[in-house]
Parts: C-alpha cells; sequence; structure tokens
C-alpha cells in the first residue's frame, strides 16, 4: 500500500477515536469505508506504537487514543510543527528561507523541523529546476509535472510573467518587457522556463505573440495552491481575474 495513503487512514483512525472515546472496530470501518480486517490491522499497528489502547466492554473491543503528558519543551515543538504544517498545507511549494521568513524563524530552526517532519513522513521536499528545496504535505500535490509548475510559480518573475499574460494574452515580448523593470535577457530566461514546463507557448504564425496554454489550468493551480498572497503587489489580481 502507498505510504502516504498508509500513514493518512492511520492519523484519521486516530482522529476518530479521539473525537468518539470507546468507539469499537466495526463503526470505525464504517466511517471510514475501509474493510473491517483493513481496520483491525491498522488498530494492531497503533496498539503496538502505543499511539491506542483497546478495552472489552459490552461483547466489544472499544478504542481509546493514549494521551501522553508533554514536557512544556515538547508542546513547543509540536507547536511549532503544526504551525509548519498548517503554512505547508496552505502553500505547497514554498523553501526554507520563505518559510523561515513567514514565520519569523531562524534559517537553522526552520531546517531542523522541516527535516524531522521529513523523517517522519509528514512531508516531502522536491528539488525544483532551480537549487530550491521545496516542501509539500506528503501525498498533497497530484505529480511531479505539477509539483514543477507550483514551484516555477513560487517565483516572483515567473508568476508575474503568468499573470500579466492571463489578464493580456499573446503579448510580444517587447509589449511584456515594457510592463516590468528587467533586462530583455532576464524576461527571455524566465520565458523559455515557463516554455519548457508547457504553461506557455511561444509566438507562431498565426499567434504573434506569448499565450498561457492552458488559462483555466493554470488558474486553477494558482488559487488551489493560494499563490498570489504570499506577494503583497498582487493584491487586486483576484477581481481582475475574476476568480470564482
Amino acid at each position: 500500500m502507498n505510504k502516504a495513503i498508509h500513514s493518512e487512514n492511520q492519523k484519521n483512525i486516530c482522529e476518530i477515536i479521539s473525537k468518539n472515546p470507546g468507539i469499537h472496530l466495526s463503526k470505525i470501518a464504517e466511517m471510514l469505508d475501509l474493510k473491517v480486517i483493513v481496520v483491525e490491522q491498522y488498530l494492531i499497528e497503533l496498539i503496538q506504537k502505543n499511539m491506542i489502547r483497546c478495552i472489552e466492554s459490552d461483547g466489544y473491543r472499544r478504542y481509546y487514543l493514549i494521551e501522553k503528558k508533554l514536557s512544556l519543551r515538547d508542546k513547543r515543538i509540536k507547536q511549532t510543527k503544526d504551525i509548519i504544517l498548517n503554512l505547508i498545507s496552505e502553500n505547497p511549494g514554498l523553501h526554507l528561507s520563505k518559510i523561515a521568513e513567514l514565520l519569523n524563524m531562524r534559517l537553522s530552526l526552520a531546517e531542523y523541523h522541516l527535516q524531522n517532519l521529513e523523517k517522519s513522513n509528514l512531508i516531502l521536499s522536491v528539488k525544483d529546476i532551480g537549487y530550491y528545496k521545496r516542501y509539500y504535505i506528503e501525498g498533497s500535490v497530484e505529480g511531479s509535472t505539477e509539483r514543477k509548475i507550483v514551484s516555477l510559480l513560487r517565483e516572483e518573475i515567473p508568476l508575474k510573467i503568468v499573470l500579466f499574460l492571463l489578464k493580456r494574452q499573446n503579448a510580444k515580448h517587447k509589449e511584456i518587457l515594457e510592463n516590468f523593470n528587467i533586462t530583455s535577457s532576464t524576461l527571455s530566461y524566465h520565458l523559455n522556463k515557463l516554455v519548457n514546463l508547457g504553461i506557455v507557448d511561444i509566438p507562431t504564425l498565426e499567434k504573434k505573440g506569448y499565450s498561457v496554454r492552458d488559462n483555466k489550468e493554470i488558474m486553477r493551480l494558482i488559487k488551489k495552491y493560494r499563490l498570489i498572497p504570499l506577494s503583497k503587489s498582487f493584491s487586486d489580481v483576484w477581481d481582475d481575474l475574476k476568480f470564482k
């Protein structure tokens, strides 16, 4: 079974038991829409990990979460991990320095927590086409192509180019350049990255300028991964593009 699915099912079982102390096997299976024999195996593993306990009552095996008492230090570590997980969940594809910046955290401390989260299979890291290692919740991004697109659109200039082309399709190189404070070669460099990933189409005989290949898909990704809110300069884009 896929490791991410296995981990997610165990997490869901623990959440159900936490919210419904004393719940029995068949009810857990019904709530998760899984086979009883599958859920039973998960429960055995969770008992072995000392995460839940089982008590015989009224002919049923009833399950309870084992609440571990945490030291003040452990509570702070858990709280920090939860904050990082929430940030990555809402903004997949962030890199280390951006995570540290958004959380006002030392780079070394952010890296320490990210490494532990990755070892626990809660997140995964992927090196983008540049040199950044970007982070995602395990199993949250559909495929490698989507991860590469999200990673590229985390970069300010490529995102700005795409947003410009979404509002002004079939724009020539010169027209795009007039709206950016960058050199012609820098614009060409970023356009090439967008073209190579299939985000932007190059000019043709019929279309004299650059255009976004699939407006709906790119807009879906921008909205799904909340790519715009991290950039303060794009506060009016949602209205301009009329996202629904």
